[in-house]
């Protein structure tokens, strides 16, 4: 193997491998002997790549930031109607977090402050301001109910998002796409009139396509490393959530009926969207 690319891929074992223990224990509870030991890279070797254990996180944080602007991208080309965009995105976001475990911990890393409030600010203010921003586009289209405040609704989702990603820590199958349906069947008749609740769908877009890959293709799950996927979640879930009509949420027998929380569009990056305005 050519010595650049060993290189790299030293490099990226050492994130996966801070990744696992950053989203375990946090980045406080972390030392570099918890990063180098599953993999039997050397101190020495890990010091070539990285001058300390923030410089670790930050490489986290950067490939957790990429993902997020991928997870936004897709979202973007699914549907030119704002709300269901933030469905979509809602869905994609919540599959990365149950299954690349670089994403999860670089938002877990966002979210503890691991670095600094000054160099990496919460980012959930951020996310209230994108979903404001699309549910102004739905409300201009005459999408929403007359009486929904947009600020006050997106406040609510982005704060509802961060609780789903703070049980899911727990509890996997918050992020199942059985729960984010749900959740979204759950709020839409508040937000949305009768006649833009007949055009969206709340279940992931992967619903509409086949179940079954096409011969000879991967299914997406199998195109990240095996060191990035987390805990298989939502199998029993996904198969239930498909075709569930929106406004008769359904709840297993023996979950409690509390209303779930959906995992709300967030933008920490900064990507701008279409339905921003910019």
């Amino acid at each position: 193997m050519p010595r650049q690319e060993r290189a790299q891929r030293t490099r990226q074992l050492l994130i996966e491998a801070a990744s696992a223990s950053f989203d375990q224990a946090g980045f406080a509870m972390t030392g570099l002997n918890d990063v180098i030991r599953p993999t039997g890279i050397s101190k020495g070797a890990l010091y070539f790549h990285f001058g300390s254990k923030e410089q670790l996180a930050e490489a986290v944080m950067a490939e957790s930031r990429a993902g997020l602007r991928e997870a936004i991208r897709s979202a973007r080309h699914s549907s030119d109607c704002p709300l269901q965009y933030l469905i979509d995105l809602s869905h994609g976001l919540a599959r990365r977090l149950a299954e690349d475990v670089v994403f999860r911990a670089g938002l877990r890393l966002t979210d503890d402050g691991a670095l600094g409030e000054e160099l990496r600010p919460n980012p959930h203010p951020r996310w209230a301001l994108m979903i404001g921003r699309l549910l102004d586009r739905a409300a201009a289209r005459q999408g929403l109910r007359p009486e929904v405040g947009t600020d006050e609704s997106a406040a609510l989702l982005a704060a509802v998002g961060a609780g789903v990603e703070s049980l899911a820590r727990r509890d996997p199958d918050w992020l199942s796409p059985r729960m984010i349906s749900l959740l979204w069947q759950a709020v839409l008749p508040a937000l949305i009139t009768p006649e833009g609740l007949a055009r969206l769908r709340t279940t992931p877009i992967e619903h509409e396509r086949a179940a079954v890959p096409a011969p000879g293709r991967a299914h997406p799950t199998d195109e990240l490393p095996a060191a990035r996927r987390g805990p298989t979640v939502g199998v029993r879930g996904a198969a239930a959530a498909a075709d569930t009509p929106i406004g008769r949420p359904r709840i297993e027998a023996g979950r409690s009926g509390t209303p779930v929380q959906p995992v709300a569009a967030a933008d920490p990056a900064g990507t701008t969207s279409r339905y921003q305005g910019t």
